[in-house]
């Protein structure tokens, strides 16, 4: 071919310049459409690929996102990853941890004083809703325990900007994903946890009977008379195998709460409920704390399980028309909610609090 014919086939400057415009058009319209195409791209590129792009469509704000300070090492049993705002604000935020310091860094930042979480995780998956986050917290049986004996265990933490209408669900979905993969690349050996749909925001109240492995335990045993004449009914708010457990005893018409029965496993807990007791109970100058104590509207329990410490407690203040069970009969539901969640689990070196009733520490 000629070296004209050549020519007149390339454009002239008046196309070149026409041509650069309608490019940087494309790439502002692509720009001002990247919120509709920006969860696919997270999730393709972040937290190792274990995130759902309609997940994060739905807790993902709608304006100029980027990527966020990626950190991913899950054959150790670590990450830290998530999506921020342009100033500097995070839209998302993950992290995943397993080293034993660590897991009760976080665990004990969330509960300075053991304050009773949300449950809002479907039954068979062991999370809660925190102050600071969606946590998921897992056994790890395949991993070894460290250098102290401490078991592992691995803590999935998800925090957004949402709201429990919009977002909750969502968020929940996004946790379990990403604990699951990450148990799985890091061989943690903990059971693939189901994937939730909803959120249990109002768990329905069930005759004690029904109350299975977390509240079942109260149909074997006296249950006080209920002020109201009415029946009472349980709710059974956790996983019976998670690191946190709760059953409340309510009002069978109402449906509030006159009694709070949770247990709490691992040596994380051991400095929270010194800070708890202090601030329920109220010990004479010389009276040995040893944990294992009541007082009129609260007591403890304590137990070892598999080598680590468990914190048994239970709870009960009036108020929302409730009367709340009084300490003579709130002991002994105590000690049978102790005893049972112990040889559930297979606990020794069960301590239960003794007869006498302290003063409340409020």
């Amino acid at each position: 071919m000629a070296a004209g014919g050549w020519r007149r086939r390339m454009p002239g400057g008046r196309a070149v310049a026409v041509l650069v415009v309608v490019l940087v058009v494309l790439a502002g319209g692509g720009y001002a459409a990247k919120p509709l195409w920006q969860p696919w791209w997270y999730a393709s590129h972040l937290c190792a690929g274990l995130l759902s792009a309609d997940d994060l469509a739905e807790v993902l704000p709608t304006k100029q996102l980027r990527a966020g300070k990626e950190d991913v090492d899950l054959a150790h049993g670590r990450m830290t990853c998530g999506v921020d705002t342009p100033d500097d604000h995070f839209a998302l935020a993950v992290e995943v941890e397993s080293d034993p310091d660590e897991v009760a860094r976080r665990l004990n930042g969330e509960f300075t004083i053991p304050t009773t979480p949300r449950f809002v995780f479907p039954a068979g998956i062991p999370g809660f809703q925190g102050e600071l986050g969606h946590y998921v917290v897992q056994e790890c049986p395949d991993l070894r325990r460290d250098s102290l004996g401490r078991k592992r265990r691995l803590v999935t933490r998800v925090i957004g900007k949402w709201d429990e209408k919009h977002g909750t669900p969502a968020t929940l979905r996004i946790a379990v994903a990403l604990a699951n993969g990450a148990a799985e690349k890091a061989g943690c050996g903990a059971p693939k946890l189901p994937y939730p749909q909803r959120a249990v925001l109002h768990p329905t109240p069930v005759p004690p009977a029904k109350g299975g492995a977390g509240c079942g335990w109260l149909a074997r045993v006296r249950l006080p008379e209920n002020p109201t004449g009415k029946p009472w009914r349980v709710v059974p708010r956790s996983d019976p195998h998670a690191a946190i457990t709760h059953c409340a005893l309510v009002d069978g018409t109402s449906g509030v709460t006159a009694a709070d029965f949770t247990g709490w496993y691992g040596d994380w807990t051991d400095k929270s409920f010194d800070t708890l007791v202090g601030a329920n109970v109220r010990l004479p100058r010389g009276f040995p704390d040893d944990g294992q104590v009541m007082s009129e509207h609260f007591g403890t329990a304590a137990a070892r399980c598999d080598g680590e410490p468990a914190h048994y407690e239970a709870s009960s203040y009036s108020g929302q028309g409730v009367r709340g069970v009084p300490a003579r009969e709130l002991r002994p539901l105590l000690v049978a909610f102790a005893r049972d969640q112990a040889e559930r689990r297979g606990c020794g070196h069960l301590a239960l609090p003794g007869k006498r009733i302290f003063p409340s520490g409020r």
